[in-house]
């Protein structure tokens, strides 16, 4: 065997008890999930669908080897999945720095067939010869989002000359989308994602004192969430002072004094599910441009949420509330409007469906980007096509320690 080769094992362990729990979905959702998947791929003529990432993990929405396996592929060095529409599927990680992988997918992994190998992507073509798709439709998912390697992607191409290949990240949308907004088991992980983070903006509040560390209320957030069951690693931002523009990270050792306002924007995951939000909070009473510019967004909000009441058009609200900022004078920092159901991919000519969740976050800033606002949630349209909110947790600027 050689040295490069010694964690290339055949398979991986039978019967080991293993202690490792964290929230995951059923078997149940499983088929739910693959049947839509199968379903999206036939309406678009497609044999194949092929994922994979160069350094796979949960920290952004659309991870879509775990919505596919089960599996949480966390900083590893590539993670490959082929998934037919007839036949089984396979899951291929590689074993370059260790076993690690391949015995973690086992515990958890929906897709049985797993595989390792120091260079995972030749997996791939292995198993599409195997499943005689050599001339068959190929789809690549994320391969326009940036997440499918390029190497990769040449690599099949150079394999399959004759194959159709197509950019189906859109064909996984279709079906992420239609179970966002029918699975009981989604809809109860993403009520427990907003739970969290009422829980983490008590726990922020609790540390606001006067003279803080940003750094202490970052902790006490990031505490909050991984106690009660959210995973890690996690997107969250945070900026403070007088008037704070764009949430960033690191953490910062910054001292906050009287009128200092802090913005935390975070995503909690659980059961891999995942919402959003954006809270701010005040040392006292804040500067007078900043409370104006907060009642601005604070309106913004409220009225955000009566258009998507209206069965507007996911443009027509992001453009309303962009005219209404700069009619006021301000300018927009980030999207209004984002991360949209499992899949993300919000349709910006479609108006929100019943079942459908995504990220109200209205934000301005001065016209010399020295001053801003920004605050919001995650919201979703019920089975009347009511707007519900999910969190407790109003939002607002909360002043703490008037």
């Amino acid at each position: 065997m050689r040295e490069s080769d010694i964690y290339n094992y055949p398979g991986y362990p039978s019967g080991f008890k293993s202690l490792w729990k964290f929230p995951l979905p059923s078997e149940k959702e499983r088929d739910l999930r693959w049947n839509a998947v199968r379903k999206a791929m036939r309406e678009n003529h497609l044999d194949c669908l092929i994922l994979g990432g160069a350094s796979s993990h949960v920290t952004f929405p659309n991870n879509n080897i775990y919505y596919i396996s089960n599996y949480v592929p966390f900083f590893n060095l590539g993670t490959y999945i082929v998934f037919p529409l007839e036949g089984e599927p396979q899951i291929a990680v590689s074993s370059s720095i260790g076993p690690q992988f391949l015995h973690c997918a086992s515990e958890t992994s929906w897709i049985r067939e797993i595989v390792q190998h120091l260079q995972p992507a030749e997996v791939l073509i292995r198993k599409i010869r195997n499943l005689k798709l050599e001339k068959g439709a190929l789809g690549i998912v994320g391969y326009r989002t940036g997440v499918f390697p390029a190497s990769t992607n040449d690599m099949l191409h150079a394999a399959f000359p004759k194959a159709r290949f197509a950019e189906a990240t859109s064909v996984l949308a279709q079906a992420q989308n239609e179970v966002s907004r029918t699975s009981r088991e989604e809809l109860a992980f993403l009520k427990k994602t907003a739970e969290i983070h009422d829980i983490s903006f008590n726990a922020v509040a609790k540390a606001f004192k006067p003279g803080v560390n940003e750094q202490v209320l970052w902790a006490a957030a990031e505490k909050a969430i991984i106690e009660n069951g959210g995973w890690s690693p996690h997107f969250m931002l945070v900026t403070a002072g007088p008037s704070p523009i764009f949430p960033r990270a690191p953490a910062s050792n910054y001292t906050l004094v009287k009128g200092d306002v802090i913005v935390f924007e975070i995503n909690v995951v659980y059961g891999g599910i995942l919402s959003q939000t954006c809270y701010a909070l005040s040392q006292g009473e804040p500067e007078k441009n900043t409370a104006k510019m907060y009642g601005l967004v604070e309106e913004l909000y409220q009225w955000s949420l009566a258009e998507h009441g209206k069965h507007k058009t996911f443009g027509e609200v992001e453009n309303g509330l962009i005219d209404r900022i700069y009619r006021e004078g301000y300018r927009p920092m980030t999207p209004q409007i984002h991360i949209y159901n499992q899949s993300v991919d919000m349709p910006a000519d479609k108006p929100a469906q019943p079942g459908d969740y995504f990220t109200v976050h209205p934000n301005v800033c001065t016209r010399d980007y020295t001053a801003g606002a920004k605050l919001g949630d995650t919201i979703r349209i019920n089975r009347n096509g009511k707007v519900e909110r999910l969190q407790k947790t109003s939002a607002k600027l909360h002043i703490i320690n008037p």
